[in-house]
């Protein structure tokens, strides 16, 4: 009985299944009808209207669409778009054979100009070669060297200094190394070098002279008027001997030089000399002494005399006033005095006792 039930049931079921799905293919197809329908009205009804296109009506002018004449307009300068490409393409055509032939002519230009400054180079290059070998050559080998100016140095000593050798290439030595080379002697003030083509080298030399002596230790030190220290030895040379110097021994070496003091005061012994000079009686001084610089002291040994001229100013006075009393005591031991003011008090002599 339960199975009856069930299958009774089942196909009652299936029977609302089957009528639900038929109902809803019903309402489907009814809606499709319905927009058939709907659209076959508005097709009618367009046909209703008047066609302006399709038909002519007398007395009425055709009012152009825009959408056509937009487009025959534009057809037509299609053609002349096409032609002034046409001129365009020639025209860019030619500039563009105008600027090839440009560039070929720069480049061209540009070539010619690098292949000239090659030559040129080469040539210079050959031509510097050439010359390098031709000075190097035998021809330009030192056979002789020529010494000029010198007294006190000799020759082979100025030649040995230079360490120039015979039979070396004359632009192979070096001016400035010769020069210090001879310099190294204290003699030598200045050095003056010439090549005499094509294989002479001439040495100018400029010595410095003794003017003065120190006395140093049991020997002299020759000194020139720069204050430079030429040479220290034992002989006594005819010149006047400066004693009271204030440089330190240690520094009295050959090729140096005074301290500064000394120097500032070697400068009035230099104006003392050349106004005795002047006065023909320099032969005469033997010492100065300038420990004090208010009073320089000279010694005369021949006239037996002593002379303080005092800061060594005003000599245009001084030395002649020294001169006559010279001449006037000739022979007399004693001292003369011209280190005052000469506007105030007169030089005067006094006599040693």
């Amino acid at each position: 009985m339960k199975n009856k039930k069930n299958s009774e049931l089942n196909f009652l079921y299936m029977e609302n299944n089957v009528t639900e799905n038929t109902k809803k293919k019903d309402n489907k197809t009814k809606k499709i009808k319905n927009k058939k329908r709907a659209e076959e009205k508005s097709a009618q009804d367009n046909d209703d209207f008047f066609n302006f296109d399709n038909e002519i009506v007398i007395g009425v002018t055709k009012i152009p669409d825009p959408t056509t004449n937009t487009k025959q307009k534009k057809s037509k300068p299609k053609k002349v778009n096409k032609k002034q490409k046409k001129e365009k393409t020639k025209k860019e055509q030619k500039n563009n054979k105008k600027v090839t032939k440009k560039n070929e002519i720069k480049t061209n230009k540009k070539s010619k100009i690098m292949k000239g400054i090659l030559k040129w180079t080469i040539l210079l290059i050959a031509l510097f070669m050439a010359i390098i070998f031709f000075l190097m050559s035998p021809l330009f080998n030192i056979v002789q060297i020529q010494v000029l100016g010198n007294e006190k140095i000799s020759k082979e000593t100025i030649i040995s200094l230079s360490k120039i050798q015979i039979g070396e290439n004359i632009f192979k030595t070096s001016s400035t190394k010769i020069r210090k080379n001879i310099k190294e002697n204290a003699y030598i003030d200045e050095v003056e070098t010439k090549r005499s083509l094509p294989n002479i080298i001439i040495l100018n030399i400029k010595e410095r002279k003794v003017t003065f002596m120190l006395e140093y230790a049991s020997s002299y030190a020759y000194i020139n008027n720069q204050g430079y220290i030429l040479e220290i030895t034992k002989e006594q040379k005819e010149v006047p001997i400066i004693t009271g110097y204030t440089t330190p021994e240690e520094n009295i070496e050959v090729g140096k030089r005074l301290c500064s003091e000394d120097l500032e005061r070697l400068q009035k012994v230099l104006q003392i000399v050349e106004s005795a000079n002047g006065n023909g009686i320099a032969n005469l001084i033997n010492r100065i002494n300038i420990q004090d610089k208010q009073n320089y002291t000279l010694t005369m040994e021949e006239g037996k005399k002593t002379v303080y001229l005092g800061d060594a100013s005003n000599l245009s006075s001084r030395i002649p006033y020294l001169k006559a009393i010279l001449i006037g005591e000739e022979g007399i031991e004693g001292e003369i005095f011209v280190n005052g003011d000469l506007n105030k008090q007169n030089a005067f002599f006094r006599k040693k006792e």
